[in-house]
């Protein structure tokens, strides 16, 4: 007989073996339920590749200051679409790893 402890380490290994399979296999019900990009991928969670804009020291003209503003709102745009897509990977995976607790629980 398990005494209460190393029951309690079985159902933490299964569940931990569960979370892991519903990430790798990206389980249906977590796919159905959350929308949008991911920036998930096979070797770790990735920095943001967003393009920096270059601002002069000083401007020079119109054409610098439009230049400098288009670069800015681009890289802002990019950021905003990494942190969405890194929200949405959260919840995929909290989403996933809730179905893994529920499912050793249910036993």
């Amino acid at each position: 007989t398990l005494n209460c402890h190393e029951r309690q380490k079985q159902i933490l290994k299964r569940t931990s073996y569960a979370a892991v399979l519903c990430l790798l296999l990206g389980g249906s019900q977590a796919m159905a339920i959350v929308f949008g990009g991911t920036n998930l991928g096979f070797l770790g969670y990735p920095k943001h590749t967003c393009s920096k804009p270059y601002k002069p020291y000083s401007f020079s003209g119109q054409y610098e200051v439009e230049s400098y503003t288009h670069q800015y709102e681009n890289f802002i745009e990019c950021i905003k679409t990494y942190v969405e897509n890194a929200r949405n990977d959260i919840s995929r995976i909290r989403e996933s790893s809730n179905d893994a607790v529920s499912e050793a629980n249910s036993l």
